[in-house]
């Protein structure tokens, strides 16, 4: 009898535990190649002077990545790291290994898609499939109570149907052994590669996340959480006053699919946080429905994809020059900078910081919203397209889906939200600090 080989293509699922391909592979492959492709055009320098992928969340990558391999190889299989472009690297494997099938995370929205459908061509002349699952959402795709192409327009539409619809799937149970990995694959390390991507181990000065990539981390944070350690009602208050901001501390986690978020609803929702800590509890769980929200949304809006891709060339320098001085944090207005301070330091920003500097940038400075996305998608630990699409959209009036105003008012915001200016002096260097201001 022939054995069964297949090769599952990670991508944001970086996790052993609720992964439903590898339970799947688990039982019916007898060897299985676990790759993950480092593709250099995910780390150039773009046009608008800063690189695709920012040094904190390729350091966070790299960490999800050597714990990823470390937990397949206690599994007795290992983890095939390769620089190149996926439709490229991956049919060159498959052709070397005798492998027939490639399984991977299906994508929703963006380049990501693109280059499924590249790597689908490349396998195809090949006699080799490729298999797409979701397994990135809390609601299964199957589960949902009405087809993706009737989703809502309103997300308090979405959030009721989906709840009272039922329970999400209970996350899968722990794997415990995996298949054979193929003899003799040749597999280069992590730092090896990170070097030839001219990566750097070592933060900028300042810059300090309070994350470290893993599932391994992901499933302790989520634990210590949940018995309540760090939990309170008063770690709702959050930064710059979010409501809802602690509620999204899992976001790094999930973004690159470390951290499932059945997983998550499971233990917020049967550990007794929603007695003793409702509000806390109640946060956690809207915030992956609101995820949920945007990635159905982005599936179901697939005609933003042409016009969100990369932000357009630059053609006026002063419209560049202010783009600098708001990346930077030096518009001159403090509760904006400040804002744009710990994007830059920490790799994390509050919902509300967010639509904010989003708000800024687009109705007080008149530049492309695609330019601020694309520094987002740079900086951002919890990165995720689909829902930095849906911010935008919302900043910019194209979506209204969450009923919150598109244009904010810094100064007012500042007011009622930091009165004392306490968050400013955080994370600025000195509270008069600031550049001139635009007229």
């Amino acid at each position: 009898m022939t054995e069964r080989r297949a090769i599952i293509w990670f991508r944001n699922d970086l996790r052993l535990h609720d992964h439903e391909v590898l339970a799947l592979l688990a039982d019916t492959v007898q060897v299985l190649v676990p790759v993950y492709c480092l593709d250099p055009a995910q780390f150039e320098i773009q046009p608008s002077g800063f690189p695709l992928t920012g040094p904190l969340r390729a350091r966070f990558l790299v960490e999800c990545l050597e714990d990823l391999r470390a937990g397949l190889e206690a599994r007795g299989s290992g983890l095939h790291v390769v620089l190149g472009q996926p439709e490229k690297v991956i049919p060159a494997l498959a052709q070397t290994l005798g492998v027939r099938e490639v399984f991977a995370e299906r994508d929703v929205w963006g380049e990501a898609v693109k280059v499924e459908r590249r790597l689908a061509a490349a396998l195809e002349p090949l006699g080799v499939s490729l298999r797409g699952f979701r397994v990135s959402t809390l609601v299964h795709p199957d589960d949902l109570p009405f087809p993706a192409a009737n989703l809502p327009e309103s997300f308090a539409q979405f959030q009721e149907a989906v709840t009272v619809s039922g329970e999400p799937r209970a996350p899968l149970p722990p794997l415990q052994k995996l298949p054979a990995y193929p003899d003799g694959l040749d597999t280069p390390t992590l730092a090896t590669l990170v070097q030839a991507l001219g990566l750097s181990a070592v933060s900028d000065p300042g810059q300090q996340t309070g994350f470290k990539g893993g599932a391994t981390v992901a499933v302790a944070r989520l634990e210590e959480f949940v018995q309540g350690r760090r939990a309170s009602l008063e770690t709702l208050r959050g930064g710059a006053g979010e409501a809802a901001a602690r509620a999204d501390r899992f976001g790094p986690w999930l973004a690159r699919g470390a951290l499932s978020p059945r997983r998550i609803y499971q233990y917020v929702n049967y550990s007794g946080l929603t007695m003793w800590a409702g509000e806390l509890a109640n946060a956690a769980i809207s915030e992956l429905q609101r995820r949920d929200f945007c990635r159905f949304l982005a599936i179901k809006r697939g005609e933003w994809d042409e016009q969100s891709g990369r932000p357009p060339a630059w053609d006026d320098e002063g419209l560049r020059e202010r783009f600098e001085l708001w990346r930077r944090g030096e518009t001159g207005e403090p509760f904006v900078d400040a804002h744009l301070r710990e994007l830059a330091l920490t790799g994390h920003l509050s919902s509300f910081g967010r639509r904010l500097v989003a708000s800024y940038l687009c109705h007080e400075l008149g530049l492309d919203w695609r330019w601020g996305a694309a520094w987002f998608a740079s900086q951002l630990l919890d990165d995720d397209p689909s829902v930095n699409l849906a911010v935008w959209m919302e900043v910019t009036g194209r979506w209204r889906a969450f009923d919150r105003p598109g244009r904010l008012n810094s100064a007012e915001q500042a007011a009622h939200r930091d009165p004392d200016g306490v968050y400013c002096r955080r994370w600025l260097e000195t509270a008069g600090a600031v550049s001139r201001r635009f007229g």
